[in-house]
């Protein structure tokens, strides 16, 4: 087996396991939070895991800067598989705790954060130099197949099995997913890398000579790739802020309406198996095709248009029918997201040097997501009591403008550094015989 492919098969294998821990960690950490405590608290738990994962992000840095990936990914998924057990002990002793369940529910955000933050950094580390976006589809896709896999087993599960089984169940899939990491490329920790050129914006590998004109993409300017760093870390910003306020408003839409624990855990457990599965539909079908030929600017701007339409919608008809309707197709729009709009993100930052690039994915995955949902939650918890629905709704749509059209320049910028392939090579096949 050639190396690359070994190397796709190995994080694809990744992002299922944690993909997996994730979907149950989440289902079980919203469900139990909202069924025993109320949805009123949910701006608390909001906080809590934002600053969580803000000082989980600062460490997994400083470690980054000293280990290879490999040993960092190992020691994160230790204390990951640690704290998960410890839970498991004192949950099924104290059941109504407020703190236990507030960590459930944090440490859920946390492995969304590592997850995020380690399958970013590991697939551009491979296939940055790649002139298809195939491998940043195939490794997405481990992540909806999981939820599909454990959707359907909560689904059918959760009236039998036991908090404390699902927190078992995790454990094994952590211990699995530390088995696996023996094969992750060992990449040399970021203070052991070779400062790039200056001015270079592209790595040697991505200067790529077309087989038609002989001619090479002349590399972005350091100017140009700051400005570019910071236009993707206001894009990003933008986006966590409109998706955490919708986010919110549909769990304490699907709280008023679900009032008992095991049919929150069917319906949230339900509807992220449903929406992976479209999404893996979408991946397998049509996302390479769609990313290769018109690249990354449609999706970018696609999910914001859509998001807006349904928040003016949500604005005319208040009818809470219709209110969880519209909420759950917007939360349903993670089918664009995760299918064509995160692997469009994450190709975005192929055109940095690799210690920008490496540097970037963890301030936005680690800082500025964490640090916007800690705003968004201090908001919420100070204010959402005093502000109707359609304020709510006003407030997140007007963040959906600046999210527009900071994707139109992101997408932008990125078609014009990025190297084209070659005029004949419509294979699609990774072009890495040079790695």
């Amino acid at each position: 087996m050639t190396q690359p492919r070994q190397t796709l098969i190995t994080l694809c294998g990744f992002t299922f396991l944690t993909s997996a821990t994730y979907s149950v960690a989440r289902a079980l950490g919203v469900s139990l939070f909202i069924a025993r405590m109320g949805s009123e608290a949910l701006p608390v738990a909001l906080v809590a895991s934002a600053v969580t994962v803000i000082a989980v992000s600062a460490v997994t840095h400083l470690i980054n800067q000293r280990f290879p990936a490999r040993f960092s990914v190992i020691g994160s998924w230790i204390g990951l598989a640690s704290v998960t057990a410890w839970l498991t002990a004192m949950i099924s002793v104290e059941h109504h705790s407020l703190v236990l369940l507030g960590v459930l529910y944090v440490i859920a955000e946390v492995r969304g954060c590592v997850n995020t933050i380690y399958a970013t950094t590991l697939v551009n580390n491979a296939f940055a130099s790649s002139t298809s976006k195939r491998p940043f589809v195939l490794v997405a896709a481990g992540a909806p197949i999981a939820g599909i896999a454990m959707g359907a087993a909560m689904g059918f599960g959760a009236s039998v099995l036991e908090d404390t089984t699902w927190l078992k169940i995790i454990i094994g899939l952590d211990a699995a997913t530390i088995v696996l990491l023996r094969w992750i490329p060992n990449v040399p920790a970021m203070s052991e890398r070779p400062t790039p050129v200056p001015n270079s914006g592209i790595e040697p590998s991505q200067r790529r000579i077309s087989k038609n004109t002989g001619s090479m993409k002349r590399p972005p300017a350091s100017q140009t790739i700051y400005r570019y760093r910071y236009g993707l870390i206001s894009l990003i910003a933008f986006n966590v802020f409109a998706v955490t306020m919708v986010d919110y408003q549909w769990k304490v839409i699907a709280g008023e309406h679900l009032l008992v624990e095991h049919k929150l855990l069917t319906y949230f457990a339900g509807f992220y198996a449903i929406n992976d599965i479209l999404i893996v539909l979408v991946q397998f079908t049509v996302a390479t095709k769609v990313l290769d030929r018109y690249g990354i600017g449609m999706p970018l701007g696609a999910y914001p248009l859509l998001l807006s339409i349904l928040g003016l919608i949500a604005l005319i008809n208040q009818s809470p029918a219709v209110l969880i309707l519209l909420f759950t197709l917007g939360q349903g729009l993670t089918v664009l997201k995760r299918s064509l709009y995160e692997p469009s993100m994450t190709s975005a930052y192929a055109i940095l040097p690799p210690n920008v690039r490496n540097e970037t994915i963890l301030l936005i995955k680690g800082v500025v997501k964490p640090l916007i949902e800690a705003v968004v939650a201090v908001g919420l918890l100070f204010l959402a009591s005093r502000m109707n629905p359609n304020q709510i709704t006003s407030t997140w749509l007007a963040a959906l403008i600046p999210w527009f059209l900071l994707s139109s320049w992101v997408a932008s910028t990125y078609e014009k550094w990025m190297p084209s392939p070659p005029d004949n090579d419509t294979s699609g096949e990774l072009k890495l015989s040079e790695r």
